[in-house]
């Protein structure tokens, strides 16, 4: 990426830069936890009742257009970029959280298959991961 340098470490970024509780919010984002509720499989994180009670009923019971709607991260709502190469750096973060999601959710619900997506739309809300269970495999 083009805002890495040679010398460039993560451990002494991170030393000089954040706080455990930083660390942790991170670590909230790139391996959640999941809960179950009405048939649908939520970031815990997310999780509202009412949200999803709201959005089975508006979405006529299509529980993987919820599990669309409830688990939607936009990067732009969690982190703000600061330059130019970090906007680029954007859509390859959405990329390997949705890879850390999809690592988690496999190990979580053995047998059970989901599809993680990202997108990055740079007019509306840019870079977005989400998923929504397939099915048993």
């Amino acid at each position: 990426m083009a805002w890495r340098i040679a010398s460039w470490r993560p451990q002494n970024f991170l030393l000089e830069n954040s706080t455990i509780a930083e660390a942790w919010t991170l670590s909230m984002i790139f391996w959640p936890s999941f809960v179950r509720y009405r048939g649908c499989t939520l970031v815990e994180w997310k999780f509202s009742a009412g949200a999803v009670d709201h959005w089975l009923e508006e979405l006529d019971g299509d529980v993987a257009a919820v599990e669309i709607m409830v688990n939607r991260v936009h990067l732009w709502e969690t982190f703000e970029p600061k330059s130019p190469a970090e906007h680029v750096a954007f859509v390859s973060l959405a990329e390997r959280i949705g890879a850390m999601w999809k690592a988690k959710l496999g190990g979580s619900f053995p047998g059970e298959e989901f599809e993680v997506t990202t997108a990055d739309d740079p007019i509306g809300y840019g870079p977005t991961i989400t998923f929504s269970h397939v099915g048993a495999s």
